[in-house]
């Protein structure tokens, strides 16, 4: 297991609060994760499968990240 933190930001780079994050776990059992920004903007998940996280904001895929076996990943993506 890993982690990821979110930063989601405005095109000026401010950051955007109450957003909802859905983080997708695609493996081999599928599952899923969903929190909401807070007031800077950070949306942060624990216990992340290793392997590719697909990161969706308000329903849009944004990015797909990587995972390893006690990674701290953290991403910052413009909306």
């Amino acid at each position: 297991m890993g982690s990821l933190t979110v930063h989601v930001v405005d095109d000026e780079e401010n950051s955007v609060p109450g957003k909802k994050v859905f983080c997708n776990f695609p493996g081999i059992f599928p599952t899923h994760s969903e929190e909401y920004t807070d007031d800077d903007g950070v949306a942060e998940f624990d216990d992340v499968p290793v392997g590719t996280v697909q990161v969706y904001v308000n329903g849009d895929l944004q990015i797909e990240i990587g995972v390893g076996q006690n990674d701290d990943e953290d991403v910052t993506v413009s909306i």
